[in-house]
């Protein structure tokens, strides 16, 4: 079992990420954390679908294709966006949760990409709207209400598998991360934390403030707008990736770039459209 440390005011932070193994099945932390953000944002979006007089199944079709966007689209994004040159000569691994070499062995889904996420749930909404009556637009409207909720826990996770750590500091609240080594860091993960748990309160705030004003996609475009500044921000605390540390910027601040124009183009277009009544309020 591993253990937290405090030595010299500094935390060491390197606790066991398996809660409970039962039978050879495994419950960790960031699994759990993971499915903690669905589920509250399930039960927080079931009140706006119910109040907008949706039908009764229409949240559990958004679950579950959210659920398969999510993990589809951050699996694959991971794979092309942070490690292309090692899935481009082993491409059943992105789909798989196994590594073939140097022999066949069970790995699980590790690594995973919010923007990638994002570009998952975009294909995925695209296609439920498709199969139902609101918009994509509608339905992106209602996932920018939670997903901040949803990244916060994400980022619980990353902190309890000690994982997606911060770029060496002095700072008196720097913690070390044993298995990456052994420099005080900045805790990204818990600064993530709070500021997407900040960002779902003020989306949260603002949607009910101005609802009935809000032409459908505004609010999405705000997330993204939103969403890719506070991330182009903190990965200046972070080790970089796939780039070297004297890189100016990382591969997240550059997929952010784009989020952040995406948001603006958004907003400027859906704020004089009418807004969509797909249902009969209740």
């Amino acid at each position: 079992m591993q253990s937290t440390q405090f030595m010299f005011g500094i935390i060491t932070w390197n606790p066991d990420p398996i809660i409970v193994e039962i039978a050879g099945f495994a419950l960790r932390w960031y699994s759990l954390l993971f499915a903690t953000g669905f589920i509250l944002s399930f039960f927080l979006l079931r009140r706006e679908f119910i109040k907008e007089g949706a039908p009764d199944d229409l949240l559990d079709k958004m679950l579950m294709y959210s659920v398969i966007g999510t993990i589809l689209g951050a699996r694959i994004g991971n794979c092309l966006f942070y490690d292309f040159a090692y899935f481009s000569e082993h491409p059943l691994e992105i789909l798989l949760p196994v590594k073939f070499e140097p022999e066949l062995h069970f790995t699980g889904f590790r690594g995973l990409a919010s923007h990638g996420a994002m570009l998952g749930l975009l294909a995925s909404y695209w296609l439920l709207s498709r199969r139902t009556s609101p918009s994509m637009w509608w339905f992106l409207d209602k996932a920018a209400l939670v997903a901040a909720l949803c990244l916060a826990c994400i980022r619980m996770g990353n902190f309890m598998n000690g994982e997606i750590v911060g770029a060496p500091t002095d700072v008196s609240w720097a913690i070390i991360f044993p298995a990456v080594d052994m420099l005080p860091r900045h805790p990204v993960q818990l600064y993530g934390f709070v500021l997407y748990l900040s960002l779902f309160i003020f989306i949260f705030y603002y949607y009910k403030r101005h609802q009935s004003r809000l032409a459908d996609g505004y609010l999405f475009g705000l997330f993204l707008v939103l969403l890719g500044t506070l991330r182009f921000g903190m990965e200046f605390l972070k080790r970089h990736y796939v780039f070297a540390d004297e890189s100016l910027l990382n591969m997240a601040q550059y997929l952010s770039l784009p989020m952040i124009l995406a948001g603006f183009i958004i907003i400027v277009q859906q704020r004089s459209k009418p807004k969509e009544n797909a249902f009969k309020p209740r």
